[in-house]
C-alpha cells in the first residue's frame, strides 16, 4: 500500500518590508476561507475600468484606487490580527502591495516555494521517440493519390 505524507505549515509566513516592517500571515488557510476572501477581491474588481491596453486616459484614478484598497483588504485577511492592523496603518508603495499579493497567492495557492513549479528547468527533457522518421506521406496532408493526380 503506498503512502503519502502531507504536511501542514504551523508557524505564520513572514514578510520583511524594509528594515522595520514585519507581516505575519496565516499558517494555513481554510480553502473556503481563502475563496470567499479571494471572491470579494474579485468582485470588487469587476465593476472597475482598470484600461486597456497602452491608453492612461482610459484609466480612472479612483478605480485604481479601489483596486489597490480591494487587494490590501484581501491581503489583511490573510495575515493575523496584529499584522492586518499594522497594515492598515502603513502606507506602502503599490508595487509592494502587489508583490505580497503575488507571494500570497504562491502561498495559499499551491505552490509555497518548496517544491518547483512545472516548468522547472530542473524538469526531466523529453524521452525522444522511437524509430526513425518515415519517408511515407502523411494521409493528413494527403497524397498525391488521394488527391485524384
Amino acid at each position: 500500500m503506498a503512502t503519502k505524507r502531507f504536511s501542514l505549515h504551523t508557524e505564520p509566513h513572514v514578510a520583511e518590508i524594509g528594515d522595520d516592517l514585519v507581516l505575519e500571515f496565516q499558517p494555513e488557510v481554510d480553502g473556503d476561507a481563502f475563496l470567499d476572501s479571494y471572491e470579494q477581491l474579485k468582485d470588487r474588481y469587476s465593476g472597475l475600468q482598470l484600461g486597456g491596453g497602452n491608453d492612461l486616459a482610459l484609466l480612472q484614478t479612483s478605480d485604481l484606487r479601489e483596486a489597490i484598497g480591494a487587494v490590501r483588504d484581501f491581503l489583511a485577511s490573510l495575515m493575523l490580527p496584529e499584522s492586518a492592523a499594522r497594515f492598515a496603518d502603513v502606507k506602502l508603495p503599490n508595487r509592494i502591495v502587489m508583490q505580497l499579493l503575488e507571494w500570497a497567492m504562491e502561498i495559499y495557492g499551491g505552490n509555497d516555494g518548496s517544491r518547483p513549479p512545472t516548468s522547472s528547468p530542473a524538469s526531466s527533457t523529453t524521452s525522444p521517440r522511437g524509430g526513425t522518421p518515415g519517408t511515407a506521406s502523411s494521409r493528413s496532408r494527403g497524397s498525391t493519390r488521394a488527391r485524384g493526380r
